[in-house]
């Protein structure tokens, strides 16, 4: 019986995401190396060739070890998946010198298999730059974009599908249709039954921990609190013992809130460690992003190795983490992944207690959304499940720094291309000397933010800056994000200075950062509020800040929250009476092609 739909994983960051969607709609779906998979395998209903960032002109990309042409069961290409289907057997696809990234209008032929039922013109998820540009004997076209005239095709007698975009992540207005189309079309037997997820996470966390015990750091975030109550069902109360590391970089009375949350909940064994001095210490003079990541995994673990002789555990120990989905494959966890970000669980002391199987991680193939929803089985209170994401190194990598103060030559080399499309929406822009993390095509970029400012009268509408920032990243290398200021700024107002993730740094945001969540308490839809310093200041000293409330799911891909401007103009004032603000700005762009953090 065919009841199995097969991931094949070329690297793409949505590969578990579209793994997840399969198994939403009933059908069991699992990932596998495209490289050893064999089509053939009893159970095997369908296979979907996810994206991946590199290039199928490329002759060192990936290829699955099996003879596409030779397939018998219904097949989808997705991406680079897309591109390899029609390339390998007999179209042609060509690298463009633009990509597009974010929300883009198709159009699509309601005829086709995959569309049945839709209107002819669908919002989806573009994240790309090579495109097919002909197609193999037998294909047709069934959708295309202003930009890319083959964005979907079809072989309706061989069941043949691609699609250049993501129909797995919710900004596809339709994909779950789509894809539900696709699995009707494998004939699989709609069985999964994702439900029992809670039961099962914590039998096979049982079978992991043993007879030991167990190190949990506990971060106050809905990842970590899930992780301590599986664990807790796992091996009883007794045999846990929650740590929580105040670095000195969290939010303002973070940890003391999370302490009473946890005694409310019933979990007294909890250690709060004031780690403080040390993570100052190290990162003192540290201003690369990456280089920051690793200090923080490094001294978790340090401190964790403290704690074990404070505690005296004993021998078996294991250390267990929050670690979900998105954690590892932005740091590269698969075997064709591009690493967007190292997380601070990935860091090399972490990997070699992992590599010793002394390392616990009951939520590491779950997203955010399932993440919340195993909590919910387990019977934890929908107040902490709702809690907005916190970055694990904390407010460490909110902190952007810089050594010397000095900008990189050509920082602004396409500020005058950015200044061309920002004049036809009546905005001022320039390019800030500083950079961010971005993720475009499945690969990391670290590029400059681009600043807009209304010449005069209010901001456009959040549509017209979606798309003006959208054209922006996709037509400029160097720029991966914008961020507006609903007041003007003149270009010399700001200037780059020695800036690090220090203690009066982190006071500082921290007070930016309780008045903005304070203020924003009731906009329940965002799904995370970030608030991040940059190394900008005025004459005075006074330093920039960004504000980046998102609207997402899973954390793979995230929307902008339409904030009123009368309201972000209101907050900014606000905002510049704290001590030591000259400006808040306002982040308007989607992932991809930038991530939620800057960092």
């Amino acid at each position: 019986m065919s009841n199995e739909i097969a991931v094949l994983d070329f690297g793409g960051q949505y590969t578990h995401l579209i793994t997840r969607r399969i198994r939403s709609l009933g059908v069991l779906a699992r990932v596998h190396r495209p490289e050893d998979f064999d089509p053939t395998a009893p159970g095997i209903a369908g296979i979907v060739l996810s994206g991946g960032p590199d290039s199928v002109a490329d002759p060192a990309a990936p290829r699955p070890g099996f003879d596409l042409a030779a397939v018998s069961v219904p097949m989808l290409g997705l991406c680079y998946g897309h591109q390899l289907i029609a390339l390998t057997l007999g179209g042609a696809v060509e690298t463009g010198t633009e990509g597009e990234y974010g929300l883009t209008r198709t159009t699509v032929d309601p005829a086709a298999a995959l569309f049945q039922g839709l209107a002819p013109s669908q919002p989806v998820w573009m994240s790309h730059r090579d495109r097919v540009t002909r197609l193999p004997e037998g294909f047709r076209v069934v959708a295309s974009s202003e930009g890319v005239p083959v964005a979907a095709f079809e072989h309706a007698s061989r069941r043949i599908y691609g699609l250049q975009f993501h129909p797995e992540v919710t900004h596809t207005q339709n994909g779950r249709t789509m894809l539900d189309h696709f699995v009707s079309a494998c004939t699989a037997v709609r069985s999964w039954n994702p439900g029992d997820q809670a039961a099962k996470l914590v039998a096979r966390t049982r079978e992991e921990i043993r007879d030991r015990r167990v190190i949990l750091l506990v971060s106050g975030g809905v990842d970590s609190l899930v992780t301590l109550k599986i664990c807790v069902d796992a091996v009883g109360p007794e045999r846990v013992r929650g740590i929580h590391v105040d670095t000195g970089f969290m939010r303002k009375n973070e940890s003391a809130e999370i302490a009473a949350d946890l005694r409310t909940l019933g979990y007294a064994n909890l250690e709060v460690f004031d780690a403080s001095d040390a993570f100052c210490h190290e990162l003192a003079r540290v201003a690369d992003p990456e280089a920051k990541r690793r200090i923080v995994g490094r001294l978790f673990v340090e401190v964790v190795h403290r704690a074990l002789a404070r505690v005296d555990l004993g021998t078996g120990v294991v250390l267990a983490q929050g670690t979900i989905y998105p954690d590892t494959i932005e740091s590269g966890g698969t075997a064709k992944a591009d690493t967007i970000k190292t997380h601070h669980n990935r860091v090399r002391e972490i990997e070699e207690l992992i590599a010793r199987g002394q390392v616990v991680e009951p939520l590491r193939d779950l997203y955010k959304d399932e993440v919340r929803d195993v909590g919910r089985q387990l019977g934890l209170p929908e107040r902490l499940l709702q809690r907005h994401p916190f970055p694990g190194p904390g407010l460490v990598i909110r902190i952007l720094c810089s050594n010397t103060g000095t900008p990189e030559p050509g920082f602004d080399a396409q500020a005058g291309g950015v200044a061309a499309l920002a004049r036809e929406l009546n905005l001022a822009s320039t390019v800030l000397p500083v950079r961010s993390v971005g993720v475009q095509g499945d690969s990391r970029t670290y590029a400059h933010p681009a600043l807009v400012w209304p010449l005069q009268g209010p901001p456009p509408s959040w549509e017209a800056l979606r798309t003006f920032a959208a054209r922006v990243v996709n037509t400029h290398r160097t720029v991966n994000r914008v961020v507006l200021s609903v007041r003007p700024v003149a270009a010399t107002a700001l200037h780059l200075a020695p800036a690090f993730a220090d203690r009066a740094n982190a006071d500082r945001l921290r007070d930016v950062d309780a008045l903005v969540r304070d203020r924003m308490r009731a906009d329940r839809e965002i799904w995370q509020l970030g608030v991040v310093s940059l190394p900008l200041f005025d004459a005075a000293g006074r330093q920039a800040f960004v504000i980046r409330p998102v609207l997402s799911t899973d954390a793979m891909t995230a929307d902008v929250f339409p904030m009123p401007w009368e309201r972000l103009a209101a907050l900014e004032q606000e905002a510049c009476r704290v001590p030591g603000v000259a400006a808040v700005w306002i982040d308007v762009t989607t992932k991809p092609p930038a991530t939620i953090e800057w960092e």
